[in-house]
């Protein structure tokens, strides 16, 4: 029972500590190594030795403060803490924080779904869209334009990702991306090939076909975001019923007014005949 103890206990810490390693909890100064660097496979999140707020350097294995940030509201620091700038035009911070750098070309490496790392086309404002950076796209770490058009040959890049759900259990949630102009085109799987897009009602198996980006039960659908179009019909029916609300109400109120001034002349009528007799 004792060797049983032993062991659960060694590994309750080994599982710990493990858990203190994903997390990355090692701040400034401390030591680390970039081989441990590793992206989450549910996340798909940069995890390193060091916390969200340092990276490892790898010319001396310590943690460091980041020196440049790709959000405007980064994860892990306080109101009081001190942000690391933004990268300026031309140049993005990488997953590490550890320094602004020139953004790749065409045909270069780029980090998991970094879109804005990938440079503009010259003829970006043709292509670019909102599932993009300026017509450029990450797809399986290459930076490439999303100008591919109807016919043309295509890469798919598939993503899962994986969360809790409401009953505990994992939730994979699949997000497909591809380099065909967006939303006229999206490409086929089986033929890797850009097909024209989906429009609404027709049937679909996922959200890339659609123009709209979302399939709901086998259909294209609008997405919940999507704001209330209100048809031309619709204002001239409102506007005519406000109208004849306004002005039924103003005739039931004069004919109000005119039944009880009536009542009243007929009140007073009587009062002064009985006067007279």
């Amino acid at each position: 029972m004792l060797n049983l103890a032993i062991i659960f206990t060694l590994v309750a810490v080994y599982t710990t500590s493990s858990l203190r390693t994903e997390a990355g909890t090692i701040n400034i100064g401390g030591p680390c190594s970039i081989t441990r660097n590793h992206l989450d496979p549910n996340t798909h999140k940069l995890i390193s030795d060091c916390s969200d707020l340092t990276y490892c350097s790898g010319e001396n294995g310590t943690c460091l403060a980041r020196t440049c940030r790709r959000d405007e509201f980064p994860f892990g620091y306080s109101a009081t803490d001190v942000l690391p700038p933004l990268c300026p035009l031309g140049s993005f911070c990488p997953d590490e924080g550890d320094g602004c750098r020139v953004q790749v070309s065409a045909g270069g490496e780029c980090q998991m779904n970094r879109d804005e790392q990938c440079a503009r086309a010259v003829n970006w404002q043709d292509f670019s869209s909102t599932e993009n950076f300026y017509g450029s796209i990450c797809l399986h770490s290459i930076c490439m334009y999303a100008n591919a058009t109807l016919g043309s040959p295509c890469v798919i890049d598939n993503t899962t990702y994986t969360d809790i759900g409401l009953n505990g259990h994992m939730l994979p949630t699949v997000v497909v991306r591809d380099n065909c102009r967006s939303p006229q085109y999206y490409c086929v799987q089986n033929t890797m090939l850009c097909e024209q897009s989906k429009t609404l009602g027709s049937p679909c198996q996922l959200d890339q076909e659609c123009e709209q980006r979302n399939c709901v039960t086998g259909f294209c659908v609008e997405p919940p975001e999507t704001p209330l179009r209100v048809a031309p019909w619709q204002y001239v029916i409102t506007a005519m019923c406000i109208i004849g609300a306004m002005i039924a109400t103003c005739l039931m109120l004069t004919l109000i007014h005119k039944r009880h001034r009536l009542k009243r002349y007929r009140e007073l009528r009587a009062y002064y005949m009985e006067q007279l007799r």
